[in-house]
């Protein structure tokens, strides 16, 4: 929440409702039409398109922005890759029920 204070675009009020609001019609949207999102890509995006109706590009900190996009991306495959690693560790895991009456 850090980042999504003053460090992507400023914020006001005015500004704050502006992106809750929109941020809460889109996850009310996707709900009633069954798709999943995530409610922090939602209040990024909001706060993304707010700082564009100031009218100048200048105004939101395009750096800050591609960190949080480079966050989501590199979270997919990081996820894919610990849980496989934990599932073969689950699947490969000696079984003592059956090792004792083997002996």
């Amino acid at each position: 929440m850090r980042n999504l204070g003053n460090k992507i675009t400023l914020h006001s009020p005015s500004r704050g409702f502006s992106m809750e609001l929109g941020s809460a019609f889109t996850i009310i949207l996707a709900t009633r039409l069954s798709l999943p999102v995530s409610t922090t890509q939602c209040i990024t995006g909001a706060t993304v398109g707010v700082g564009l109706c100031n009218g100048d590009l200048k105004t939101i900190n395009w750096r800050m922005v591609a960190w949080i996009y480079a966050g989501w991306f590199i979270t997919l495959p990081a996820t894919a890759l610990i849980s496989g690693s934990l599932m073969g560790f689950v699947l490969n895991a000696p079984n003592w029920l059956t090792a004792a009456t083997v002996m």
